[in-house]
């Protein structure tokens, strides 16, 4: 039997069935209210839906970074950038770049909307966004955003501080490397999505999207999904020390590093 509970030990309320019906997706119970017309249940259970998750997947992201922070104390930030490359250039990326380049710049927007929903952006980590867009490109807009923007400036909804503090003191790059967009003081996580960038450009020319980084962690993060490559201005490729191309005719040749040209 669903019973949607408020349980002391953990300040909140949770789903405390019994054993025949704790493995049945909120979604399903949900539906079930809905039918039954218990609506104000189903309201509160679909406010519940999304935050069931919020312990996993923080823990997860934690996890990550204090896993690079490891590799690059122990190994070299070199190692903790190698590490990354080995990882996404792999399954992750090149999956996801060679689905991705055969959708329109609106089309990629959406499916990251979806993305970024689950990914608990947003002061509540509902998967709050906003959206604009100009005669260049799309935006994607997260304040913050639910991995890195949460690392950077704590967690609002627990209580708990930012993990550049103490007790977890996750790393940031230490000088300006061409790898975390030739700025210092990047949490090692969020260069993850500077290596999406490095990677979609050596591969193709030009990058999906860019990722809109600001130093002040205070202050949203973005992504912008260009209309054309063409309209993408410069800097996007040279603050990763690459050239950019002089036409887009073949997406199989990937742009020249700086120091190739």
């Amino acid at each position: 039997m669903l019973r949607y509970e408020w349980w002391d030990l953990i300040n909140r309320k949770i789903r405390r069935d019994s054993l025949e019906s704790l493995g049945v997706p909120t979604g399903d119970m949900i539906k079930k209210c809905i039918d039954e017309g218990d609506l104000e249940l189903a309201k509160e259970l679909a406010d519940y839906f999304v935050p069931e998750s919020k312990g996993l997947h923080d823990l997860y992201v934690d996890w990550t970074a204090d896993i690079f922070d490891k590799v690059a104390r122990k190994y070299g930030e070199e190692e903790m950038y190698e590490l990354l490359r080995a990882t996404q250039s792999t399954w992750m990326m090149r999956r996801t770049w060679s689905g991705l380049r055969k959708m329109t710049p609106f089309q990629r927007l959406i499916l990251n909307a979806e993305i970024f929903r689950a990914h608990r952006c947003g002061p509540r980590q509902q998967g709050e966004l906003e959206f604009t867009e100009d005669n260049d490109k799309y935006t994607l807009l997260c304040d913050p955003c639910g991995s890195g923007g949460r690392l950077r400036r704590g967690d609002p909804v627990d209580k708990t501080p930012s993990r550049l503090e103490k007790p977890y003191n996750f790393g940031v790059t230490s000088k300006p490397f061409w790898w975390s967009w030739s700025q210092a003081n990047v949490p090692y996580y969020c260069v993850h999505c500077a290596m999406n960038e490095i990677l979609m450009i050596e591969w193709g020319g030009w990058p999906l999207w860019v990722t809109e980084y600001d130093s002040d962690p205070d202050k949203p993060c973005a992504w912008c999904f260009y209309k054309t490559p063409e309209a993408i201005p410069e800097k996007y490729w040279t603050r990763l020390g690459f050239n950019k191309p002089d036409n887009f005719d073949d997406p199989s040749k990937g742009a020249q590093r700086l120091n190739d040209v």
